[in-house]
């Protein structure tokens, strides 16, 4: 990205020297240590030579190398692992190639946040089945309870009416304290 963004500002290709400096030099303008500072200023004096910079017409990519440039006169011997270009790929498949892997990993992090809103969507329907269902056993119960107290009722109604008929002197059938704290308590709206 920096190689290219060079390149563009520049309108030529960016030399490794070059892209090294920019790489290894601090927001403040040092570089990053001691050891990178010394290999910098080498780099900077053979640059300073116009027959060691690289005339290339290679316009294909961003960065301008070969195996005996600037950067490898400073850096020494090629190893590929290092490479910023390496040999027999251009920087712009190079380039490319990095932007495949970014395209990747962002496809790859969608794909995972797909999913996890897939598994946290059907744990909302869920919990909204469950929050329906938990309402509907609470007007089940409280229908229940207003029956059952219903039936009581008629049932001591009839009780009354039965010893009124009997002619007994069975005085009227009073609803017990017990009864009438479970019917309260029944009432009451529930906590939860």
């Amino acid at each position: 990205m920096h190689a290219a963004k060079k390149a563009k500002t520049d309108g030529h290709l960016v030399e490794r020297a070059v892209l090294y400096q920019i790489l290894h030099t601090r927001k403040d303008g040092s570089a990053v240590n001691p050891v990178v500072q010394a290999k910098m200023n080498k780099m900077k004096e053979l640059l300073a030579d116009p027959s060691n910079q690289l005339q290339s017409s290679d316009t294909s990519g961003s960065i301008a190398w070969s195996t005996d440039d600037v950067f490898a006169n400073v850096m020494g011997k090629e190893r590929k692992s290092c490479d910023p270009t390496p040999s027999g790929r251009s920087s712009k498949t190079a380039l490319k190639d990095s932007e495949m892997q970014s395209s990747q990993v962002r496809d790859n992090k969608v794909a995972q946040l797909k999913a996890s809103l897939a598994t946290m969507e059907e744990k909302l329907a869920g919990f909204d089945e469950m929050k329906e269902r938990l309402s509907h056993f609470e007007e089940m119960e409280q229908r229940m309870e207003q029956r059952m107290e219903q039936r009581m009722a008629h049932m001591l109604q009839q009780m009354q009416q039965i010893s009124s008929h009997c002619n007994l002197d069975v005085p009227p059938v009073q609803q017990s304290p017990a009864l009438s704290k479970s019917s309260a308590a029944s009432h009451q709206p529930s906590s939860s």
